[in-house]
């Protein structure tokens, strides 16, 4: 009884290590993105009115844009748009469309697709969502206009393996 007693608390003992070294780990893979995020959220505060972070993203097309979504001073909810070596792009949300806005947009113009991914960006110097979403086999990006929800004409398919 005594040896089975030992292995039990061994095992559990290696068990907890384990855990605790793949707890590590997460904290360590991710930690780069955390500070990226807490210092466009920073930056975002110190140029703009913005007084709280609420959602970071980090869009990628033609340029590296963070995008971070918060309130003013007065509660009212804005985005600010930071981009490297220029001046800040802020919405108010009321001026645009919201991400929940734009999922209903893509759900009634797209029936049937599986929204991969959507978040905020720039396309051609435009304020915009982007949308990347598998259609039956093949995968796309499509961008719709912050400010209208309109879907911009081009389409980007990515070629199947």
């Amino acid at each position: 009884m005594r040896k089975r007693t030992q292995w039990i608390l061994l095992s559990i003992v290696i068990l907890l290590i384990v855990l605790l070294g793949l707890h590590r780990f997460y904290l360590y893979i991710h930690e780069d993105t955390w500070r990226a995020e807490r210092a466009a959220i920073q930056q975002a505060k110190q140029e703009t009115d913005l007084v709280r972070g609420d959602k970071v993203w980090k869009s990628i097309w033609d340029e590296v844009t963070w995008v971070v979504q918060g309130e003013d001073e007065s509660g009212r909810k804005m985005m600010v748009w930071l981009r490297e070596g220029q001046d800040p792009e802020v919405r108010l949300l009321s001026e645009g469309k919201s991400e929940s806005q734009i999922r209903a947009i893509i759900k009634q113009s797209l029936p049937g697709i599986r929204v991969v991914r959507l978040l905020p960006g720039i396309y051609n110097n435009q304020l915009v969502w982007q949308l990347f979403y598998k259609q039956k086999d093949h995968h796309y990006y499509r961008f719709f206009s912050f400010t209208t929800g309109e879907p911009l004409p081009e389409v980007f398919t990515l070629p199947n393996r």
